[in-house]
């Protein structure tokens, strides 16, 4: 059975796929979440619970066209 990501996990996936079209340009966590629509208090506050804004990247990976399973879950 797959697993949740943590939510540390997740930003830097995140992270990941916004600094692609970016090139070398570093992506911070103020960068997701402004794209997921959060504060970055807010963001860091979920980090350090391991609460993940699960909905905001939901909606943003549908925006995107990915796949939110790359995103949220952990690789076997």
């Amino acid at each position: 059975m797959s697993e949740l990501c943590d939510t540390k996990e997740m930003v830097e996936r995140l992270k990941d796929v916004i600094s692609k079209p970016l090139g070398e340009q570093k992506v911070y966590d103020k960068h997701v979440a402004w794209v997921l629509g959060v504060s970055q208090m807010n963001l860091a506050t979920m980090k350090k619970r391991n609460a993940p804004p699960l909905e905001e990247i939901l909606l943003f990976c549908s925006r995107c066209g990915l796949d939110p399973m790359k995103i949220v879950m952990k690789c076997s």
